[in-house]
């Protein structure tokens, strides 16, 4: 309706260690939204990202039970997604990304893939599926743009 203000609530998505890192340079967005974090436990200290933050466990592809745990990733997802009900997922990877980008993209939410700094030179298991899903796929080195023509080349987050 004209003149009220909409709000926007995000679901920022990263996997521990590096992509959570790039996450956090994003603060600043992540601050102006009703948003929250969606993430990898581990024993580390996590950043207060955002107000709220949901845990999923680790998984790896190449672990022996990989699809059990693939799984169960997307029924915890499913959760999330259906218990906040964002209107945009913002990722950058890994794994964890994927299954509630696939999820949200069925209620037709929006999908923003930033590519990791990591990748540099050549495309990334995450960013070959996240190029079918993403609405804005975003990378980091130019490079890129070789595997990705349809993505925007914004420079480094960090």
């Amino acid at each position: 309706m004209k003149g009220e203000n909409l709000i926007m609530k995000l679901c920022f998505v990263a996997s521990i260690g590096g992509h959570l890192e790039e996450l956090a340079q994003l603060k600043e967005i992540i601050k102006d939204y009703d948003s929250f974090l969606l993430t990898e436990k581990n024993d580390f200290q996590e950043k207060k990202l955002c107000s709220r933050t949901y845990y999923v466990s680790h998984i790896n592809r190449k672990e022996r039970l990989f699809l059990i745990h693939f799984i169960k990733l997307w029924i915890q997802s499913l959760y999330v997604f259906i218990k906040e009900k964002p209107d945009c997922i913002i990722t950058t990877g890994a794994l964890i990304c994927y299954p509630i980008s696939v999820i949200s993209k069925i209620f037709h939410k929006k999908v923003i893939y930033i590519e990791s700094f990591a990748r540099m030179h050549t495309a990334s298991l995450t960013g070959k599926l996240m190029y079918r899903v993403a609405d804005l796929f975003i990378v980091q080195s130019d490079e890129l743009l070789q595997y990705y023509p349809k993505a925007i080349y914004c420079g480094c987050i960090f």
